[in-house]
């Protein structure tokens, strides 16, 4: 696991909380929890927000790990792989 989206596709760095919100409101859709191109998970540490970009079936398979009880909000946006670091 290793590439994360912390800003639009402006620029803007994205805040620590509402992170899902924040990939909406810059064009991303709300997806069923499967692999497909641009997908990012983004995933409610209680404190903070991580936006991951789920580049590989590998990497969905880690972040879909049913032992992991986070909530999660599975996106695709257009920009993912640009936008991850």
């Amino acid at each position: 696991m290793g590439y994360y989206i912390n800003q639009t596709s402006d620029g803007r760095e994205l805040a620590p909380s509402g992170k899902a919100r924040a990939l909406l409101m810059d064009g991303a859709e709300v997806v069923d929890a499967k692999f497909q191109p641009n997908l990012i998970c983004v995933v409610d540490n209680g404190f903070f927000d991580a936006a991951a970009y789920c580049y590989s079936q590998d990497e969905f398979e880690a972040f879909n790990d049913p032992s992991d009880r986070r909530p999660k909000v599975w996106l695709v946006h257009p920009k993912a792989k640009e936008l991850s670091r």
